[in-house]
């Protein structure tokens, strides 16, 4: 029987990253697969359909079976849309928000004026490279992020001589997902139970790994990009520089470059001084903040009604692109999770000994990174599996934290690896260049960012 779950798991995983690769919707398939494992394992193997209801074994026939599945749909529903779901879009709301008032590109914008002064060109990628990370945390969408660094960074890049397609490498670099506004990290503390310490999660564990990553690929930058200078030149693949894009000055105040940084800066308090405060509500007071800022700035109440619409538009489509990913992403765990494969191969690989805890989080950690990679979405594959992570973890006899920190910053490796994720064909279509070749020459960076990862994960769990 144990042999069969196995198979079952395994089985199950390369179906669904068969179609994935298809180009089916990924939402579609996780639900739909979702339901049709859960059915599979409770005659196959007996494992329960998850529901709310109690059955007696008279009462249960397949019209109740499928019921009880349909139902768990729709409390798993009913969860995300008021927990993590909720916070997602309320971070979603005011990133756009921000967007519509230029405050973000009024940050990115002034962000990039120190590294005109640096004189090296392979230094000023690296200055880049931090500067974006930096940004980050605050402008949490991947895709967002790259496309305001487009606009304000990468022509000071193109004119400084620097190479579009080694301008844009760096910009792809810009990859992790982190701190307490970001929808993976929130997701992350909401899989370990720790929803509302998010904050904690980011000073505690999350940060040393992000530090690791920006200190090491930031010194490896101007080697590696002045070796892939000499590489194409060699082989005569040097292109001519593009037309230096207009480097355009959003109109705003320049304290907006504040503004962004609002619920950040109520979270950190919060936290220190030991005030119970939510995502959520971070997010709403910034925005009525901002609200009266605009409104005293523009002296136009009629305009706050627009802005309003501006935010729940950018809530609705954050729904839809993200936060339903992780709806069905988690009907699927939960469905690979019933087929017991994963718990056996657990079992397994606590009994290796000291070797399990690395055994398990390379593992884990890989399988996240390729099916990110095939998706082109970092949050729908470690919803897929991060889920699966906390009971391994407890296996193991680690924090949780542990093993999922590490599928988290994966997932997000893996997607800066995907020729189809919407920061990567933005990058190339901003310049014109095909998505492959970005990703051939950042592949071994991000490897070894996996690398990076992989290990001080593993140094987090003797802590």
């Amino acid at each position: 029987m144990g042999i069969l779950m196995i198979f079952s798991t395994i089985l199950a995983t390369s179906i669904v990253a068969y179609y994935i690769l298809k180009q089916y919707n990924p939402i579609f398939v996780f639900l739909f697969s979702g339901i049709i494992l859960l059915i599979l394992s409770f005659y196959l193997i007996g494992t329960p359909i998850p529901s709310q209801t109690q059955r007696n074994a008279e009462e249960i026939t397949f019209f109740t079976t499928l019921l009880d599945s349909f139902t768990f749909i729709t409390t798993t529903f009913q969860k995300q849309l008021s927990g993590v779901g909720l916070i997602i879009m309320s971070v979603a709301g005011f990133a756009a928000y921000m967007k519509h008032i230029n405050a973000s590109a009024k940050l990115a914008f002034l962000a990039n004026k120190p590294l005109s002064k640096i004189q090296n060109k392979y230094l000023i990628l690296s200055g880049t490279f931090v500067v974006g990370m930096a940004l980050k945390i605050v402008i949490s969408s991947y895709a967002g992020l790259l496309l305001l660094l487009l606009a304000c960074i990468y022509p000071v890049l193109i004119a400084l001589g620097i190479r579009p397609i080694v301008a844009l490498s760096v910009l792809s670099l810009i990859a992790l997902d982190y701190g307490p506004k970001d929808g993976n990290s929130i997701n992350m503390a909401d899989m370990i139970g720790q929803k509302d310490n998010v904050v904690g999660l980011f000073l505690h564990y999350q940060l040393w790994v992000v530090l690791a990553y920006v200190v090491i690929i930031a010194l490896l930058i101007p080697f590696y990009f002045a070796w892939i200078d000499k590489r194409d030149k060699a082989k005569n693949r040097l292109q001519e520089h593009n037309e230096i894009p207009e480097i355009i000055n959003p109109q705003c105040p320049t304290f907006y470059i504040l503004l962004p940084w609002l619920p950040i800066v109520f979270l950190f308090v919060a936290y220190f001084l030991q005030i119970k405060l939510d995502v959520i509500t971070a997010n709403f007071m910034s925005i009525a903040l901002v609200f009266v800022i605009e409104f005293i700035r523009h002296k136009n109440a009629k305009k706050l009604g627009e802005d309003m619409v501006v935010i729940l538009k950018a809530m609705s489509e954050i729904f839809i692109s993200v936060v339903s990913i992780i709806i069905a992403a988690g009907v699927f765990a939960e469905g690979i999770k019933a087929l017991g494969g994963i718990g056996i191969l657990g079992d397994g690989i606590a009994n290796l000994g000291v070797s399990a805890v690395i055994l398990t989080i390379t593992i884990l950690s890989f399988l996240v990174y390729f099916f990110a990679m095939i998706m082109g979405s970092g949050i729908a594959a470690f919803n897929a599996f991060g889920r699966l992570a906390p009971d391994i973890a407890t296996k193991l006899g680690i924090a949780p934290i542990t093993l999922v920190l590490p599928i988290e910053i994966a997932s997000a490796l893996g997607r800066a690896t995907s020729p189809i994720a919407g920061g990567i064909l933005a990058l190339a279509g901003f310049a014109k260049v095909p998505p492959i070749e970005i990703i051939k020459r950042t592949t071994p960076l991000l490897l070894i960012g996996m690398g990076i990862n992989i290990l001080v994960s593993w140094y987090l769990t003797f802590l």
